[in-house]
């Protein structure tokens, strides 16, 4: 035996010998090759880094709901809904292998939205069972930060590797936008929102793509923060190139909006000094002015389109106000809800045809689960912001662990329109792979 393997041995380190000759010291874990041939090791290692890599791409846009509404691809979208049921086995997997942060509040989560809420929809609406429990459909996702951990646990793939997949997919949205945009003849765009989700014909903005972003706006808040990091001309152009495809054909003005918030919020940390005042001064000015022209623009369509009447949304308002007030249990514990495939919805129920939960943000979420459940979710999603942004000081992908935080950041913006049940499991994805990456920071996360 030579002899620093013989004092290595006398420090507790364990000597084994692989079939193929090679001699390898196991100390607390950690495996080190003295001798033997480690190119056919580290040539099979990337082959299997890469078909990793091409499974994350797979699999990853299917976490972050890409197709959970999109209508226009049949396969896709029902996959999407069976997603949550199809990954459990990957759930309890994480269960078992780790000792994971925030257990308790998203197990009491996960037992109110499913347990509990189908029962109230059974008691107000005189819903079945099964109608009962198709409501969950949309919260199920809240499961994901449990299963795609567990995919991630049983793929074991590199850090860089999930970075890179992350990116990719970012990168990617943009290029197929535009692709879309190019080759997609004028037929394709449908002016009623059940023909399709993804080919919007408009009034008011023309023809749009709406575009998952889930992966979108990622890449534009690491892009950011790179931009601060690096100061980088190139990073600099592909972030205008994809804010100009946002306006140009994604144009979701409310997203659009609470995406340039959150980079100047991103801005306004990444500054210090007189540079901070600055971002400040203009940042409020540029908010009042926006501010102003969308409340104008809103003033004017609503005076020419509809005279003195009600928005849509302001008639869902209403209705929701009413109902949620008249019973003190409904405004605690919510009423639950019903899908729009059964014969008896809330648009007959509740005598308006145009009554949309998810078009009046918190106070939808109100309704369908009470004061007490909106308060779970609300505390779901700041504690795994929380924890995002620990895990982002204690690992090396600071930069793309922050843009996960980010875009929880962007969805507790648009919560003032959007509901926060319409796409958790973007939540709670970002939250699986920044976890996966604060398992291999070379300091220990601090555990809420």
């Amino acid at each position: 035996m030579p002899q620093g393997v013989q004092k290595l041995a006398q420090q507790g380190w364990q000597q084994e010998t692989h079939p193929d000759g090679r001699i390898v010291l196991l100390p607390a874990g950690r495996v080190l090759l003295l001798d033997g041939d480690s190119g056919a090791a580290d040539h099979k290692a990337e082959a299997g880094q890469t078909a990793v890599f091409l499974a994350l791409l797979l699999a990853l846009p299917m976490f972050g709901q890409s197709f959970h509404y999109m209508i226009d691809v049949p396969p896709l979208y029902f996959l999407s809904k069976a997603w949550p049921i199809l990954t459990a086995p990957l759930a309890l997997y994480a269960l078992v292998r780790l000792s994971l942060p925030l257990l308790v509040l998203y197990g009491v989560l996960v037992a109110y939205v499913l347990g509990l809420t189908p029962l109230l929809s059974m008691i107000y609406f005189g819903t079945g069972l099964m109608d009962a429990l198709a409501t969950t459909a949309k919260t199920l996702p809240f499961l994901y930060y449990f299963s795609a951990l567990g995919l991630l646990l049983l793929l074991r793939p590199r850090p860089e590797t999930v970075v890179r997949a992350v990116l990719w997919l970012g990168a990617a949205t943009f290029i197929a936008m535009a692709l879309l945009w190019v080759v997609i003849p004028a037929d394709f765009y449908k002016a009623d929102p059940a023909q399709s989700k993804l080919f919007l014909l408009e009034a008011e903005r023309g023809y749009r793509i709406f575009m998952p972003m889930f992966f979108g706006t990622i890449f534009i808040f690491y892009l950011t923060r790179r931009v601060f990091a690096r100061q980088e001309l190139a990073t600099i152009l592909v972030l205008l190139v994809c804010f100009a495809l946002m306006v140009m054909i994604y144009k979701q003005r409310t997203v659009i909006l609470a995406v340039l918030l959150t980079v100047g919020l991103i801005a306004l940390a990444a500054s210090s000094g007189w540079r901070r005042g600055l971002l400040l001064l203009f940042g409020t000015a540029g908010g009042l002015l926006a501010a102003g022209l969308i409340y104008a623009q809103f003033l004017e369509r609503i005076e020419e389109a509809l005279g003195a009447s009600l928005t849509i949304r302001q008639l869902s308002i209403t209705i929701a106000t009413d109902y949620v007030l008249s019973n003190p249990l409904v405004m605690w514990f919510g009423a639950g809800s019903v899908t729009r495939l059964s014969d008896n919805n809330l648009q007959t129920i509740l005598g308006n045809a145009h009554f949309y939960l998810a078009d009046i943000g918190w106070l939808g979420i109100v309704f369908e689960y009470g004061l007490i459940g909106a308060s779970l979710i609300l505390a779901v999603y700041l504690a795994s912001l929380r924890r995002i942004r620990r895990i982002q000081e204690a690992t090396h992908y600071s930069m793309i662990t922050a843009a996960l935080g980010d875009h929880i950041v962007l969805m507790l913006i648009t919560s003032l329109v959007y509901s926060l049940v319409f796409t958790p499991g973007e939540m709670a994805t970002a939250l699986a792979l920044a976890t996966y990456l604060g398992l291999h920071s070379d300091t220990s996360v601090p555990r809420p």
